[in-house]
């Protein structure tokens, strides 16, 4: 494919914003606007290696079945999606696999055209198959593979192959958000013949990294460092860097360190402020914090006693002084933002603070009033009517390598005894705690719960139905899975906003997820580090193709 600004295959359709997505019409969803892709500038050098630490190693490089950045962070930059959220304007989509999107006008047909000359990282052209077959691994994974984010897909029907560029997807039902959703930077497109029969040894692909991307897994050392080589044959521009090297520093001091003392070129993932903020005051080096559409919860497991009774989870919540934690544990952890409701902070599907002061405990929200010691009367009493005896002994999982997750836990347990609860925290590494989590094998889990996107079904879907890959505690509600049906379908926006606010009440209700507060992630780099842009999705913009280095 020719690279000249002038040529034609050079500029294809670009994809509806997330506002125009959120206005609901078939006829907003199939725009496509003429725009042509990104070129580097002149002034822009090739060569050199990004040295970047992320915190420790990733448990496998399987990014369908991941939930963690340290996967997610890695294998950006090897696969492709079929479209990604535009660095330059991260309201609107632009093509990455698919140079082409077209929406039915009943809104249940989406049809994609993917780009010719394509080809896998092992030199096997890309087809309609191998999305097909990526995407059905999302929504209806082979046994013995985990899919976090199946509940993404749950309103397609069918996904078929229309010649070997073509994909068709079928919809139940018209879906706003749906290209949103679809293109979420974990749902990349792997090689069918790669993947398939590792999946059929329940296995999946976790050691095997076969991209379209940018660069290539060219050496991997668990503990020491992950090489990417630049992909000679990627189908866009770029990449201008010859290679990225991630070190698996695991403690943001020493990650600090690394960056002031030039060891490391950046590091896209910092929690905790008494870090970040130091580095923003060295000479060469930028350091920013967004808030990103990530929530802590403290989850419990609604298939082991006591937590199947409403009254233990409510009593848990009503243990919880919210504001206590958002100004011990923020610091910590970047959790200095809360939210009336399931939704970011200052969303317009917020609730109104009466509303949220209904539910137990979330009166203790900075600026609510709510009397801490009064509600945990309340959690004692509660505890009383379920049969909980007082020193009752329970334990939260937490993931040790990431504040978010530790910290919390330790703030959690610290405020449940003070309804009379024996709480201890079981800390584990990335691989061991998403090994229990996702099996069961715990009762409380606290868990920092990153989204790829802060659409409404993005976070709803994937985070609160029975569905949702992110459905820890293992509940079944089919009033509620009806409730988010049904919002997702309207295309009406001011009807919406109330359908939102009302599954908001309805779930807040059953305490399946006890919200704690609202994240924001650091990231700071050497100012030689050119043509990244952080975004509040900490996961998009993350494939590198735009970075290059001015030494």
């Amino acid at each position: 494919m020719s690279k000249s600004k002038s040529s034609k295959s050079n500029r294809t359709p670009s994809y509806p914003s997330r506002r125009s997505l959120l206005k609901g019409s078939a006829g907003a969803l199939a725009a496509g606007l003429t725009a042509a892709t990104w070129q580097p500038a002149a002034a822009q050098k090739r060569g050199g290696t990004l040295k970047v630490s992320n915190g420790g190693d990733p448990p496998d490089f399987d990014v369908h079945q991941t939930a963690t950045f340290l996967t997610q962070f890695i294998g950006a930059p090897c696969y492709s999606t079929l479209m990604k959220v535009d660095p330059d304007n991260p309201d609107r989509l632009i093509p990455d696999l698919a140079e082409k999107a077209e929406v039915s006008a009943d809104g249940r047909t989406v049809t994609l055209q993917l780009r010719k000359g394509v080809v896998f990282h092992n030199g096997s052209a890309l087809t309609a198959e191998d999305v097909v077959y990526s995407l059905n691994r999302i929504k209806s994974p082979p046994k013995g593979i985990v899919s976090p984010r199946k509940g993404l897909l749950g309103n397609v029907e069918e996904i078929r192959a229309n010649g070997a560029l073509g994909v068709t997807i079928q919809l139940a039902y018209p879906q706003p958000d749906f290209l949103m959703l679809v293109s979420n930077p974990f749902n990349v497109i792997v090689s069918r013949a790669v993947a398939e029969p590792l999946d059929a040894q329940g296995q999946g692909v976790k050691r095997q990294v076969v991209g379209t991307g940018p660069f290539r897994l060219t050496q991997a050392v668990d503990g020491q460092y992950y090489e990417l080589t630049r992909f000679d044959r990627y189908f866009s521009q770029g990449p201008m860097l010859d290679r990225i090297q991630f070190f698996p520093i695991r403690g943001e001091v020493e990650r600090g360190a690394a960056l002031q003392s030039r060891r490391i070129d950046a590091c896209f993932f910092f929690a905790n402020e008494a870090v970040l903020d130091p580095l923003r005051k060295v000479q060469g080096v930028t350091a920013l914090r967004r808030p990103t559409p990530t929530f802590i919860n403290l989850i419990p497991n609604v298939t082991r006693k006591p937590f199947d009774d409403p009254r233990v989870r409510e009593a848990l919540s009503l243990a919880i002084d919210r504001d206590a934690f958002i100004r011990t544990v923020g610091p910590l952890a970047g959790a200095f933002f809360h939210s009336r409701g399931l939704m970011p902070p200052d969303s317009p599907y917020s609730l109104t603070p009466q509303e949220i002061k209904a539910f137990g405990g979330y009166d203790s929200l900075p600026g609510l009033g709510g009397d801490v010691a009064e509600n945990r009367k309340r959690a004692i009493a509660l505890l009383e009517q379920a049969g909980v005896p007082k020193g009752s002994k329970m334990v939260i999982l937490a993931r040790g390598d990431v504040p978010a997750f530790r910290d919390s836990a330790i703030n959690v347990a610290g405020q449940l005894k003070q309804i009379g609860l024996d709480v201890t925290v079981d800390i584990r590494d990335a691989g061991a705690f998403y090994k229990m989590e996702t099996g069961g094998d715990f009762q409380l889990v606290t868990h920092s719960v990153a989204m790829g996107g802060a659409s409404v079904d993005q976070i709803l879907g994937e985070g609160y139905t029975s569905y949702g890959g992110r459905n820890y505690g293992m509940w079944k509600d089919d009033t509620l899975d009806k409730l988010y049906s049904e919002q997702s379908r309207e295309l009406d926006p001011a009807k919406r906003v109330q359908m939102v606010r009302r599954f908001q009440l309805e779930f807040l209700k059953t305490y399946y997820q006890i919200n704690l507060a609202w994240v924001g992630y650091g990231a700071a780099h050497l100012n030689t580090v050119q043509g990244w842009k952080a975004l509040n999705d900490l996961y998009a913009n993350m494939q590198m193709d735009r970075v290059w280095l001015n030494a």
